[in-house]
């Protein structure tokens, strides 16, 4: 084997190397901007329903209401959290509308 055979061989291994670390890198980055996504996701759903509960709480009719109900029945399980906001200071554009907590 020549010099440059060795030389051409060391240059395409580590070349392979470095796209597989590369490629492994860019895995991981998908996996982490795919669980945040999914967070953000939830995130949203819980804020709709508890818009959704809390408007409720004030009487505000369903076709006037802005968030919207436990429409896949999971907001026990994924929003634990979920209370509709009590205070009136934290009415948000009118009195039809109310900032939610969860």
């Amino acid at each position: 084997m020549t010099l440059r055979e060795i030389v051409t061989r060391a240059v395409l291994i580590a070349a392979m190397a470095g796209a597989l670390g590369a490629g492994g890198h860019v895995m991981g980055w998908i996996a982490k901007t795919d669980a945040e996504i999914e967070r953000a996701s939830v995130q949203a759903y819980c804020q709709g329903v508890a818009t959704w509960q809390a408007e409720a709480a004030q009487g505000i009719a369903p076709e006037r209401r802005t968030g919207h109900p436990d429409y896949d029945n999971r907001a026990a399980e994924d929003c634990p959290r979920v209370q509709p906001a009590g205070s009136r200071k934290e009415i948000l554009y009118n009195s039809q509308r109310q900032l939610a907590q969860f």
